[in-house]
């Protein structure tokens, strides 16, 4: 995860040197383009982009032990990309602050593995495959435009909803969560539209896991789901707005 997020802060650094480099290339001051595009009371556009789902895991620890006499413990194995698409909506409100709704359909999946207090691992994983639907209201805080660029913060709230849930696996998701989000990103104007790329976390505040699993037959299964005392949901989303 360190990797990443240096990653995409180089990336951030490396494309506004890149942009001042061409505004001075064109001229003192730079050529402008799309000098009033950031006037229009709103827009549209839509996003693609990668993403990265993650679980914060509370365990039970010794308070819960097994029929065997094992008290288990869950973990996320390493993080795999996903794939993110969606749409924007944006409402200038003043000079520097926008509301946004940017509503995304996130596709990803997280691998829980088990391993008892003495580390041994469980041979059952639980390979939880998601679809969500995301629905964030946010504010853009916009820094001062230079040249052909200008960063801003964002961050706000959100509520998710998932479409893929397996109820074979041993550990499965309640469909809604709700959570707060934030991230930055830069606007490059350039002469049709604007690209921005944009990172942004979010960080779930609901306990997803499902406990209610009347179809799981065996009750060993169930160990697995009682080892966890909170689950909560995290997001972190590498995204590219055309606008």
């Amino acid at each position: 995860m360190k990797k990443i997020i240096f990653s995409i802060f180089a990336f951030f650094i490396c494309a506004s040197q890149l942009s001042a480099q061409y505004s001075k290339y064109r001229g003192m001051g730079g050529v402008q383009n799309l000098v009033n595009a950031d006037n229009k009371p709103y827009h549209f556009g839509f996003i693609l982009g990668l993403n990265s789902m993650d679980f914060n895991v509370t365990n039970e620890g010794s308070a819960v032990v097994d029929e065997e006499g094992n008290v288990w413990f869950a973990d996320q194995a390493d993080m795999s990309a996903g794939f993110t698409v969606g749409i924007v909506s944006d409402l200038r409100l003043f000079e520097y602050l926008n509301l946004r709704f940017t509503p995304a359909l996130l596709f990803g999946d997280r691998t829980m593995t088990f391993a008892d207090k003495d580390g041994k691992k469980a041979d059952k994983t639980s390979t939880v495959k998601s679809s969500i639907i995301e629905f964030p209201i946010l504010l853009k805080f916009r820094g001062q435009r230079s040249g052909n660029y200008r960063p801003y913060l964002i961050g706000g709230g959100s509520v998710t909803w998932d479409l893929a849930r397996d109820k074979e696996e041993v550990i499965m998701l309640k469909r809604n969560d709700f959570g707060i989000e934030f991230g930055v990103g830069c606007d490059f104007y350039l002469p049709y539209f604007k690209l921005a790329p944009e990172f942004k976390m979010y960080l779930g505040l609901g306990d997803v896991l499902e406990r209610n699993r009347p179809e799981i037959l065996s009750e060993n299964d169930l160990k697995y789901t009682n080892a966890i005392s909170r689950l909560t949901s995290r997001l972190f989303m590498l995204s590219f707005n055309f606008e």
